[in-house]
């Protein structure tokens, strides 16, 4: 027998290690009617809300900008500075008198009024006393003017701690006015009695 037909050293086999079971605790399963804290009502593919990001009333993944009481002053005082301003300008420039003020381009363009058209005249008319004319020249104007006035004095006496309540408006008005100022917008410019008086 030659030394290639000799058997070699046989490797040794690597030793085998034995990992002990790691204990599973027992699941519980929740009663009946009862639900998990994970498994609360999460749209599918929606991700977990993030603070200070979206909410309710909110675009999702819009930020919620929390405004503090002092801004909030400000920007309605900063608004009524400048109603107050334009008034003044509109109440000694008269507004009928062409050549003071820019034309609007929804009239310029198609000849139409809008529902805004004659809002300046109107209000020039109102701030000198003159309720009929003011109506006369746009009549949305008379019923807008003391809701915004009303609403700015209220969210102002709410801002310095005052309480001020209001009676509750219907969520149905709330869709009708959009629908309202659509329809006021058609009539004016429609012929007959009533578009010769809406219209501005």
């Amino acid at each position: 027998m030659s030394l290639a037909d000799q058997p070699g050293p046989s490797a040794a086999a690597p030793p085998v290690l034995s990992v002990p079971p790691v204990p599973v605790p027992p699941v519980q399963s929740a009663p009946v009617g009862q639900t998990q804290p994970d498994q609360l009502a999460q749209p599918a593919g929606t991700a977990a809300p993030v603070p200070g990001h979206g909410g309710a009333g909110a675009l999702p993944g819009w930020p919620v900008r929390r405004w503090s009481r002092r801004a909030r002053l400000g920007g309605y005082l900063g608004v009524a500075a400048l109603a107050v301003a334009g008034s003044t300008m509109i109440y000694f420039v008269d507004p009928a008198e062409p050549g003071h003020y820019p034309t609007c381009p929804f009239r310029l363009v198609t000849g139409l009024d809008c529902p805004g058209c004659g809002s300046m005249r109107g209000l020039h008319q109102l701030l000198h006393g003159h309720l009929g004319h003011a109506a006369n020249y746009n009549i949305l104007l008379i019923a807008a003017a003391p809701c915004l006035v009303v609403g700015w004095t209220v969210t102002m006496a709410r801002l310095l701690g005052l309480r001020v309540r209001l009676p509750r408006m219907p969520p149905a008005l709330y869709r009708a006015i959009p629908v309202l100022v659509i329809a006021f917008w058609i009539v004016r410019n429609t012929p007959g009695p009533i578009g010769h008086w809406l219209h501005s």
